[in-house]
C-alpha cells in the first residue's frame, strides 16, 4: 500500500459536481489564526491505521487495559415522542396509574472493545473511541454528518466540510480565536445570547446591534448601518455577523427564505463572515393559533402532512424547515454552527461546524492545541445510536421533538391568554392595542372583574368598558423554546421618579419579585449586547420565559402567579 494515498479523516471531502468552490476567504483570518502549524504527532495518526502497521509512534496506552469492555444503553424508539400531543394532557385516573406502565419501550445499543473488523474505519470500536485520536474525531461520524448538511441544509458551493466540536459555545470560542483582533467590529442582532458575547468581548470588539423585526435582522436597517459605516468615529468597518435566525435566542424570531437571502446579499457586498448559530433549527414550529380557533385549510393540510407516519411525513417535515444561510453560500462566507443538544442531550457537549475548506482547516488546527476531538464516549454513542435509528428514524425523532415543543409553545401561550385579557394586532380592531416596531402580536391587560364597574366580561366579544393600562406584549415564537415578553413598566408609579434608570431598576426589582414567588425568568438585560433598548416604545422591560423543561401544570401555575404578581407591582 502506499501510504502516500491512505485516506485520513482530516482530509476533506470530495468536492461536490456542479456547484462552485468557495472562494478565499484568508483575509479574514487574523495573525495568529494564519501561523498555526498541523499538529505533526495527529499527522501520524493515519499512517498507524494501514494494516499491519507496528505503531511505535505515538505514545498512547494500549486498548487492551482499557476497564471498558463493553458501552450499552437503553434508547428510546425513534417513534417514542407523539407528532400530535393533544393540547391538554389527558389526567390519569386511578385505575390508568395502577395498571398502565410508566416506563417507556426501549432499545438496547451494545458498543465493543472490538469491532468483528477492527481495521473498518467505519467501524463504532471503544479500542479507537476511546483512545487518543484526530482533532476531527471518528472518520464514521464526519460521513454521517456530511449526509445530513447534504439532504438538509443543501449548500450552494462544491467544497463545504464539517468539523466536530464541543457544542456551540466550543465552536464560537474558536471562530473567534481564528478571526477576531483587539479593535475589530461585530455584527450581532439587538438581542443576542450571552454564550457568545462571552467568546467575543474579551477581544474589545466594537459591537453593533442590528435592528429586528418578527423575523430577525432587517435587512434595509443592517445595509444602512454598513453603508453610511464612519471608520474615524466607529473603528474597523465590521468582518463578521452572528446570527441565530431560527427560533432567535431570546426572541423566538426566525428568518425565512426571502430575508436570509437579502441579509446574505449584503454580507457578500460588504465581504462580512456570517457566524450562523442554529441549535433550534428542528424546532421550527407553525405559528401559533389560539385555542379554540380552527386552523386554516392550507394550515390544516400542512399539519396533515407533517405529522403522517412515513416517508411522506419525514419528506414534509423536511420540506417546512426554513434554509440555512448555506443554502444561498456561493462564496463559503457561512459558519454554521449545529448541536445535539436541542435534540439529543446538552451533556454530550457535541456538535458540528459546517463551512468552506479554509475556515474548516484553521479550526482544526485551533482544536488540536485546544479540546481535540469531543469525548470518546459521546461520539460513540451518539453514532451508535444514529446508525440504530437509520436516517428515517433520525428524522421521525426529530418530528417528535418538534410537537413535543410545539405542545409546550402552546402550554405557556394558552396559559397566558387565561392569565391576562389579551387584544391582537392582527383584528385590526382595537385602537388600544400597542403595535410595535418589534412586531408584537398580542398585548395583555388586567382580567376584569365582572361585578365591577370598569367593565364586564362578555363571552361572545371579550371585554368590554374600560381595557386598563397594558401590562404585558409579546409576538408568539415560531420556533425554538422561549417567549420573549414585554412588560409595560411606564405604568408603574415611581416610574416618572425614577429617571433614565427606571426601565432596567424597576425589571430587576419586579424579576426579584418574581423569584421569591418561585417563578424564575431570565432577565432582558442579560441578552443586550449594546445597552438600554426602546423597543416597543419607551419603559418596556423584558424577560425570557423558556417553556422547555416545565410540565403543563407548572406553566398554568407560574402564568397565574405572574399575572397576580405583576398587577400588584404595577399598581402600588
Amino acid at each position: 500500500m502506499n501510504i502516500d494515498t491512505v485516506p485520513f479523516a482530516a482530509e476533506p471531502a470530495a468536492p461536490r459536481t456542479g456547484l462552485p468552490k468557495a472562494r478565499d476567504m484568508s483575509h479574514h483570518l487574523n495573525s495568529i489564526t494564519k501561523r498555526r502549524e498541523a499538529n505533526k504527532l495527529k499527522e501520524l495518526y493515519k499512517y498507524a491505521a494501514i494494516p499491519g502497521m507496528i505503531p511505535m509512534a505515538g505514545g498512547v496506552p494500549s486498548p487492551a487495559i482499557f476497564p471498558f469492555e463493553t458501552l450499552s444503553a437503553d434508547i428510546l424508539r425513534y417513534d417514542h415522542l407523539p407528532l400530535n400531543p393533544p393540547r391538554i394532557p389527558k389526567k390519569q385516573g386511578l385505575f390508568e396509574w395502577l395498571f398502565s406502565s410508566s416506563s417507556p419501550v426501549t432499545d438496547k445499543i451494545n458498543i465493543p472493545k472490538y469491532a468483528p473488523d477492527p481495521t473498518d474505519p467505519m467501524a463504532i470500536q471503544l479500542a479507537t473511541s476511546l483512545q487518543y485520536a484526530a482533532a476531527t474525531g471518528p472518520p464514521a461520524f464526519p460521513v454521517w454528518l456530511r449526509k445530513y448538511v447534504e439532504t438538509v441544509f443543501k449548500p450552494a458551493f462544491a467544497d463545504w466540510d464539517v468539523l466536530l466540536d464541543v457544542g456551540a459555545t466550543d465552536a464560537m470560542t474558536k471562530v473567534c480565536s481564528m478571526m477576531l483582533s483587539e479593535g475589530d467590529s461585530v455584527l450581532v442582532e439587538e438581542w443576542t445570547y450571552p454564550g457568545a458575547m462571552n467568546a467575543y468581548l474579551p477581544y474589545d470588539v466594537n459591537v453593533v446591534g442590528l435592528p429586528m423585526d418578527h423575523e430577525g435582522i432587517i435587512a434595509a436597517d443592517m445595509d444602512k448601518v454598513l453603508a453610511e459605516w464612519d471608520v474615524e468615529k466607529q473603528g474597523r468597518f465590521p468582518r463578521m455577523l452572528y446570527t441565530v435566525p431560527t427560533g432567535q435566542n431570546p426572541t423566538g424570531a426566525t428568518m425565512l427564505a426571502d430575508r436570509r437571502r437579502e441579509v446574505y446579499e449584503i454580507c457578500s457586498k460588504y465581504d462580512i463572515v456570517i457566524v450562523e448559530d442554529e441549535p433550534y433549527y428542528c424546532l421550527f414550529m407553525d405559528e401559533y393559533v389560539p385555542q379554540g380557533v380552527k386552523l386554516s385549510p392550507v394550515a390544516q393540510a400542512s399539519r396533515d402532512a407533517e405529522t403522517s407516519e412515513g416517508g411522506k411525513g419525514n419528506d414534509a417535515f423536511l420540506k417546512s424547515l426554513p434554509p440555512s444561510f448555506l443554502h444561498f453560500d456561493t462564496d463559503g462566507r457561512v459558519i454554521r454552527f449545529d448541536t445535539f443538544s436541542k435534540t439529543s442531550c446538552p451533556g454530550s457537549r457535541l456538535g458540528w461546524v459546517t463551512s468552506s475548506p479554509i475556515f474548516i482547516e484553521r479550526l482544526t488546527r485551533i482544536s488540536e492545541c485546544g479540546t481535540q476531538a469531543p469525548s470518546g464516549f459521546a461520539t460513540a454513542l451518539t453514532l451508535t445510536m444514529l446508525n440504530h435509528w437509520g436516517w428515517d428514524g433520525y428524522v421521525r425523532w426529530l418530528r417528535g421533538i418538534k410537537a413535543n415543543y410545539r405542545m409546550k409553545r402552546d402550554w405557556m401561550l394558552d396559559a397566558l391568554a387565561d392569565s391576562f385579557h389579551l387584544e391582537s394586532d392582527s383584528n385590526g380592531l382595537n385602537p388600544l392595542v400597542i403595535t410595535t416596531p418589534f412586531g408584537r402580536r398580542f398585548t395583555g391587560y388586567a382580567r376584569p372583574n365582572p361585578a365591577s364597574a370598569e367593565g364586564r366580561w362578555d363571552e361572545k366579544r371579550g371585554l368590554t368598558g374600560a381595557h386598563g393600562k397594558p401590562l404585558i406584549s409579546y409576538i408568539p415564537p415560531s420556533a425554538g423554546m422561549f417567549v420573549f415578553l414585554g412588560v409595560h413598566l411606564s405604568g408603574h408609579p415611581e416610574y416618572a421618579a425614577l429617571g433614565d434608570d427606571a426601565t432596567r431598576i424597576l425589571a430587576d426589582r419586579l424579576w426579584r419579585v418574581l423569584a421569591k414567588h418561585h417563578v424564575l425568568f431570565a432577565p432582558g438585560w442579560a441578552f443586550d449586547p449594546e445597552g438600554p433598548h426602546n423597543i416597543g416604545g419607551e419603559g418596556m422591560g423584558y424577560f425570557r420565559l423558556s417553556f422547555s423543561i416545565v410540565t403543563y401544570e407548572e406553566t398554568r401555575d407560574a402564568m397565574e402567579v405572574f399575572a397576580k404578581v405583576l398587577g400588584k407591582f404595577l399598581n402600588k
